[in-house]
C-alpha cells in the first residue's frame, strides 16, 4: 500500500483529503518560503484539481505523498512526498515542505526521519536522498537531524524567484544507517 498513515510522537502522516487545499494553497503562496521553494504558479482551484487527482490515483502512482498534521488537534501543518524514484539503482527522493509558522519546532525532522524510515524498511529502498537550497539552513539541520549526511554541494544549481542561482546541498541516508542507528 502506497502512502500509509504513519505515526510518531507528536505527527500523524496520512494521505490527502481535498480539505488540504487551504494549508496546501497557503505554503503555495507563502513569500517567504518560495524563497527558498519554487512553487508552480497555480490558482486555488488549479490545485485542488492537483490534490483531487493524488486522490484519484494514490494506489496508481509510483510516488507517495502525505499531508503532516499534528497528532493533539489533527491539524494540517505541511506535506512530504517522494518526487523521484530511481529504479535501476534502487533510490528515491523525498521533499518536504512545513508551514512557517511551525518551522522551528522538530516537526520536518519527525516527519522525514518516519518516511525515510518506512522508505528504507517498508518500501525497500537501499538509499532516501533530499537536497536543499544552499540559503536554507533550517533544511540542512532538518535532513541532519533526520538521519540525513551531507553527500555534496553543487554550485548555481538554482534559479531563485528574484533571477539570481544558489547551490544545492546533497544528503542521503542508507538502509545501514537506518540498522545502526537502532
Amino acid at each position: 500500500m502506497l502512502s500509509p498513515k504513519i505515526e510518531t510522537e507528536r505527527l500523524i502522516l496520512r494521505r490527502y483529503k481535498e480539505s488540504d487545499i487551504d494549508l496546501q494553497y497557503e505554503i503555495l503562496t507563502d513569500s517567504r518560503l518560495s524563497k527558498f521553494i519554487t512553487f508552480p504558479s497555480l490558482t486555488k482551484e488549479e490545485e485542488l484539481e492537483c490534490i483531487r487527482d493524488w486522490i484519484k490515483n494514490v494506489e496508481d502512482s509510483q510516488y507517495e505523498k502525505w499531508v503532516i498534521t499534528l497528532k493533539e488537534n489533527n491539524a494540517p501543518i505541511g506535506n512530504i512526498s517522494v518526487n523521484g524514484i530511481d529504479r535501476k539503482n534502487n533510490y528515491c527522493n523525498v521533499g518536504y515542505v512545513i508551514a512557517y509558522d511551525y518551522w522551528g519546532k522538530g516537526y520536518a525532522s519527525e516527519a522525514l526521519k518516519a518516511v525515510s524510515d518506512h522508505l528504507l524498511n517498508e518500501s525497500g529502498y537501499y538509499l532516501v536522498e533530499c537536497s536543499c537550497n544552499e540559503l536554507n539552513r533550517q533544511s540542512s539541520r532538518v535532513m541532519e537531524k533526520a538521519g540525513f549526511k551531507k553527500d555534496g554541494y553543487i554550485a548555481n544549481r538554482r534559479l531563485n524567484k528574484d533571477g539570481t542561482y544558489t547551490g544545492v546541498e546533497y544528503y542521503s541516508k542508507t538502509k545501514e544507517s537506518v540498522i545502526n542507528e537502532q
